[in-house]
């Protein structure tokens, strides 16, 4: 990601790390001042349900009482009772007596005119049943309800069902199923209404909050403005509006924190070995004696989540510098498993060179590793051959003991870049290598009047006096594989025969190299040159 790119996320993140928790802070206001009033209104539904079955239970304690009362129908005594039962109940405004269908007498005295019992409304269950909105015959008076049980029935007045003392302003009912409200405190939009007598339920529309509790048949419900319950919330605003600018600053601090980190060359290279954003490219080595591809070196390549590619001279010496070259060596073994343990396991011929960083090389950390990962992938060890440039070699004795160590696991070792360092004669006599790599810049000086062209020979000749295998790097034109072969080169690499290829387009490469011979070697070489980083490697 660049600096600016960085820059511009990380001001975009600063301004919504400070108004996103205020925004949450209303948010979470506002939804905790709903979700309070919702159970407020759910707790007075629970009240009114209550009053309703206290109300409905005085009711039918009157019932059987006048029923269980002695005397002859409708005689002054049993009028005289029934007045009295219905002055010591506290919810009950009349009792009447029904005798075949039609109302025979009150506590208020016998009724000469004809009136029919009316149907109940609501079963209340053990021979108890309701009527609502009933006219009083006897007296006058809004509509009431009536409980009767066998031939009595009681008169009460809707609003005792919801005579609950309310702490602000709210509208209680109760009804038995929809359409079917018995009473109410205040007036109702109809379609609430539906939604409230229809069972239990909670919510908010645009107008209300509100709540209703169902206990068959009855459901009682409460609901109150809208309004009322957010207009509450300033001075929840008030207490919780430090809290909110608290969680800002401390936010916008740690994006500022983070996005600093992320400028961070070192960071951003840890990041994307966490992220495990490398691959691994193989530059082919081909054998100068038949023109077959029988090797490959590893080169670790960086690319980015936005798709570009960072070079191996910028953040291979910038790994080695911090100490990350130690785990980025660690995902360039893993990846060279992942990709090539198949090809190698098919071809014990074939083998993958890797670089191994001065760090690595004298700790030794590495070989534990790869062991590991040859041992699961079923390749053989000799498979696998390890370069280390010539500044691993700078103490020399600890990088014998790690030489060793690795050829003894079966590991080939090879110095690479060879005549760009600190290298000399005793340095490499005193070491057990099995294999020199002739640096770029000396082969490009082949056949030139460069003052290095007459170091070639040289080198060449010194490693075979050594016994060490010979592999040159960054051969481009067909003279200058003619004069290592005509030198005694065994093994070359370079543009002349391919860029670094992908995992997939190198087994295809190799494929059609081998297939086609010594005499397609040039032509398959112009097939696969390309833009490239030659002989950069990922150390």
């Amino acid at each position: 990601m660049r600096r600016r790119t960085i820059l511009i996320v990380a001001a975009c993140l600063a301004i919504l790390a400070g108004l996103l928790p205020m925004v949450a802070v209303a948010h979470l206001l506002r939804v905790r001042a709903i979700a309070a009033e919702q159970r407020h209104m759910a707790e007075y539904a629970r009240w009114t349900l209550m009053r309703t079955k206290r109300v409905f239970a005085d009711a039918r304690r009157v019932l059987i009482e006048a029923e269980t009362r002695p005397g002859t129908e409708c005689s002054p005594d049993h009028v005289a009772q029934l007045r009295q039962i219905a002055m010591d109940a506290r919810n009950v405004e009349d009792i009447g007596y029904f005798r075949d269908g039609r109302l025979v007498c009150t506590s208020l005295g016998p009724i000469r005119q004809h009136v029919p019992r009316t149907p109940p409304d609501v079963d209340l269950g053990g021979g108890f049943a309701l009527v609502l909105h009933i006219e009083p015959r006897t007296f006058r008076s809004q509509p009431m309800l009536a409980m009767s049980h066998d031939g009595y029935t009681a008169l009460i007045k809707p609003e005792r069902l919801v005579d609950v003392l309310t702490d602000s302003h709210m509208t209680l009912g109760i009804a038995a199923g929809p359409g079917r409200l018995i009473a109410m405190s205040g007036k109702g939009d109809p379609r609430l209404l539906r939604i409230l007598t229809a069972g239990a339920a909670a919510g908010i529309d645009e107008r209300h909050v509100f709540a209703s509790l169902r206990e068959p048949p009855l459901t009682a419900f409460a609901f109150s403005d809208r309004a009322q319950a957010l207009g509450r919330l300033r001075n929840d605003y008030l207490l919780l509006l430090p809290m909110g600018l608290l969680v800002s600053t401390v936010l916008v601090g740690i994006v500022i924190w983070v996005s600093r980190q992320r400028l961070s060359p070192e960071k951003e290279l840890a990041i994307a070995i966490r992220r495990r954003e490398f691959v691994v490219h193989y530059q082919p080595i081909i054998d100068l004696s038949n023109g077959r591809c029988v090797a490959a070196e590893a080169l670790l390549r960086w690319r980015r989540p936005d798709g570009r590619w960072i070079r191996p001279d910028l953040f291979i010496p910038l790994a080695e510098d911090t100490g990350l070259i130690s785990p980025l060596t660690d995902l360039l073994i893993e990846r060279v498993i992942e990709d090539q343990a198949e090809l190698l396991r098919a071809d014990r011929g074939l083998h993958i060179s890797i670089n191994i960083s001065a760090r690595d090389l004298e700790s030794g950390r590495f070989l534990p590793v790869l062991s590991d990962a040859v041992a699961r992938s079923g390749i053989e060890p000799s498979q696998i051959w390890i370069e280390a440039t010539e500044q691993g070699f700078i103490r020399a004795e600890i990088a014998a003991s790690a030489i060793k160590a690795a050829r003894a696991a079966g590991h080939m070792v090879a110095i690479d870049d060879f005549g760009t360092g600190y290298s000399s004669l005793s340095l490499l006599q005193g070491l057990p290598l099995d294999a020199l790599k002739i640096d770029k810049s000396f082969v490009e000086a082949i056949a030139t009047d460069a003052a290095t062209s007459v170091v070639t020979p040289h080198i060449i000749d010194m490693a075979h006096g050594l016994k060490l295998r010979i592999i040159a790097e960054g051969v481009e034109t067909r003279e200058q594989e003619a004069y290592l072969r005509a030198a005694g080169v065994p093994l070359a690499q370079g543009w002349l025969y391919s860029r670094a290829l992908p995992a997939a387009e190198f087994a295809a490469f190799r494929q059609g190299r081998n297939a086609e011979g010594d005499d397609s070697s040039t032509d398959a070489g112009r097939g696969h040159a390309g833009s490239g980083d030659g002989a950069i490697t990922a150390r």
